[in-house]
């Protein structure tokens, strides 16, 4: 079981890196009827642009949008950079980590399908947008899915195990 685990960590880890630089979503901007004109008049502004998850915080940081990239940041990349560290700590050292590890691998848990409700939203938010943008979801996104789910089977192994190990 505990080479299972191990195994599910790994693609997790490398689709969560994966899912952190490759696109997320595409945007082709329009502006209802004006569109032709608006790429006359600013081709460069009406250009399809993708955005990563590590690009997003970035851009984000860089118009003073700190609170938001913070957040992003925060639940999108380290929270789960901790959960994963703490997840492969635990199946590689056999269930020796403290309870107080455990607690806190928990606490964790429950914010992990946050990350996927931000860029949900982010996308749902677009895709109101009037003039007729479009937004598509790329392979980040569905790699950054993939790895929070696994993420969850892997923590409910890890916590089944903890608790038959001390059950016994």
């Amino acid at each position: 079981m505990r080479r299972i685990i191990l195994f599910l960590i790994i693609i997790s880890c490398f689709l969560f890196g994966s899912a952190s630089i490759l696109p997320i979503f595409s945007i082709e901007p329009a502006v209802g009827e004006w569109t032709a004109l608006a790429e006359i008049l600013s081709p460069a502004e009406m250009q399809p642009k993708s955005f990563s998850l590590l690009e997003g915080v970035r851009l984000l940081w860089q118009e003073n949008e700190k609170i938001l990239a913070f957040i992003i940041g925060l639940f999108s990349l380290l929270l789960p950079v901790i959960k994963l560290s703490v997840l492969w700590a635990e199946a590689l050292f056999s269930g020796t980590l403290s309870k107080k590890w455990m607690s806190f691998l928990r606490a964790i848990s429950k914010y992990a399908m946050l990350e996927v409700f931000l860029v949900a939203m982010t996308v749902l938010l677009l895709k109101q947008m009037p003039g007729g943008s479009r937004i598509t979801l790329e392979s980040g996104f569905y790699a950054f899915g993939v790895s929070v789910l696994l993420s969850l089977v892997v923590a409910q192994f890890v916590e089944t195990q903890k608790r038959e190990s001390e059950g016994i």
